[in-house]
């Protein structure tokens, strides 16, 4: 990745000061990037997630003997339970301005938020994902970028601000008849995009991308004219702040867990029941043995003949309890919980919790480190909201209320709700109430069954936790 002096060189050669051209120091990036250990490690953590891992290199050079290499999708099980646990459940968007939080709520519909999950699930498989604006139809909308074609140059030794990044990916076209793979790269900074391609012929070197007509242009249009946002357009979430995969810290423990299923599974499949000692047998070969044997149930024998049977003896108990430990030691360090805990059906809810203890801690760092991803789109946020006419917001803030989908019980969580009156606000109580998905909507709806009710039947009737306090026919919101 490049860090401060090499973004400079980058700034040098746009501006015609260095002698490599853009053109070269992007295709020389990529180059890097694609030989980096990184890369790598993505690359491979994507394949364990699509449950191909190294059991797959297991083989047998003994003819007709077995070779089975068992798969267990163990990574996508653990990188969906994080990603299921902190964001299967809303989250909730939240802002002391009402017409600020109206927008966001509006904006986060259910295709944000599923981005946003896969965004969450893509930095704990990758260790770092990537999202990008754009304008469709004069919509804000976003993209997820996969991580393996994102190259971020870091303007800070710290890698938490990016000058420009580099995407790139392969592109199947057609010469005439001929089908070929055409290798397109972008560059974006706060300027706009410029973007290159290959000849798709074989050859590295990148060129001036005209394929749509222009090979540089600002970050988006708005009634044809064209737009920069004040920001490199994308946000990112990390996973660590390493930004390695799960499949890092536990590749040696899955390996072992399939390798051991696979060579006992071997074993069972190859090794005989029985195994026949058979002494002056009458017959002619080992086939008629056999068909007497499972015809008749019987053999002929010659003078002091005789059949002996060995019977093979596995230890499939031994394999069972290693296996047992290799799965315990997969979700220990892998920060997950182990659904298949013959204690955690009985435990009770402080056990629960204490077994939920690790998920939750990791789960809460990933929740940080989305809060962070949320602060660089706001940028885009604002802008939009300038451009579609709902106002400036750019001096204001919002939150964000993850429900992590923790076991609980409901009512004890109502209940410490309505013993909270008096300590914290309605706002407050009510945006950590489990069936509360908006919470100026459920304000709203409070305050309109409210004046329905006192129209009917008079004041003084709401005096509850979550009800409105009655107060000249108005909510108090404080």
């Amino acid at each position: 990745m490049l860090l401060n002096n090499q973004l400079y060189e980058m700034e040098q050669i746009i501006a015609g000061n260095a002698p490599m051209t853009l053109e070269q120091i992007v295709e020389e990036e990529i180059k890097g990037f694609r030989a980096s250990e990184q890369y790598k490690m993505m690359v491979e953590a994507e394949q364990y997630y699509r449950n191909r891992s190294d059991v797959q290199r297991k083989y047998n050079d003994v003819r007709n003997r077995s070779n089975v290499r068992m798969e267990h999708p163990i990574l996508r099980k653990l990188v969906d339970q994080k990603a299921n646990y902190l964001l299967s459940k809303p989250f909730t968007v939240d802002s002391k301005n009402r017409q600020y939080s109206g927008a966001l709520n509006e904006l986060f519909d259910n295709e944000l938020r599923r981005k946003m999950k896969s965004l969450g699930k893509g930095a704990v498989k990758s260790g770092i994902a990537f999202i990008a604006p754009y304008f469709d139809g004069g919509r804000l909308k976003f993209m997820r970028l996969p991580s393996t074609e994102v190259i971020p140059l870091w303007s800070d030794a710290e890698r938490t601000k990016m000058g420009a990044y580099i995407r790139f990916y392969e592109q199947m076209v057609y010469d005439g008849s001929r089908k070929k793979t055409v290798l397109r790269a972008e560059y974006w900074d706060v300027n706009g995009v410029k973007r290159f391609k290959n000849n798709g012929n074989g050859g590295t070197n990148l060129v001036a991308d005209y394929d749509s007509g222009v090979c540089e242009e600002a970050h988006f249009h708005i009634d044809g004219k064209p737009y920069n946002f004040d920001a490199v357009p994308i946000a990112w979430v990390k996973y660590n702040e390493e930004e390695l995969p799960l499949q890092y810290f536990i590749k040696d423990l899955i390996n072992d867990y399939n390798w051991q299923s696979s060579v006992t599974a071997d074993v069972l499949r190859d090794v005989a029941k029985f195994i026949y000692v058979i002494k002056n047998y009458g017959g002619t070969d080992l086939s008629e043995f056999v068909k007497d044997l499972n015809q008749h149930l019987a053999i002929k024998v010659d003078g002091d003949g005789g059949v002996d049977k060995l019977q093979a003896d596995i230890n499939v108990d031994a394999v069972m309890a290693f296996l047992d430990k290799n799965r315990r030691d997969m979700f220990d360090f892998a920060s997950a919980v182990d659904t298949k805990d013959p204690n955690l059906g009985s435990a009770s809810g402080t056990a629960i919790n204490f077994r939920y203890m690790d998920l939750d801690i990791d789960c809460a760092a990933l929740a940080a480190e989305l809060q962070d991803t949320f602060v660089q789109m706001k940028v885009f946020f604002d802008v939009y909201f300038q451009v579609a006419g709902k106002g400036d917001f750019t001096k204001e803030k919002f939150n964000v209320l993850f429900n992590a989908d923790l076991p609980v019980n409901e009512t004890d969580i109502i209940t410490n709700i309505r013993n909270s009156e008096g300590i914290v606000s309605k706002r407050t109580r009510l945006a950590n109430h489990p069936w509360v998905r908006d919470v100026d909507e459920e304000m709203e709806q409070l305050k309109q069954e409210q004046q329905e009710a006192v129209e009917q039947f008079g004041s003084g009737l709401f005096d509850d936790a979550l009800g409105a306090t009655q107060s000249g026919g108005a909510v108090n919101d404080e």
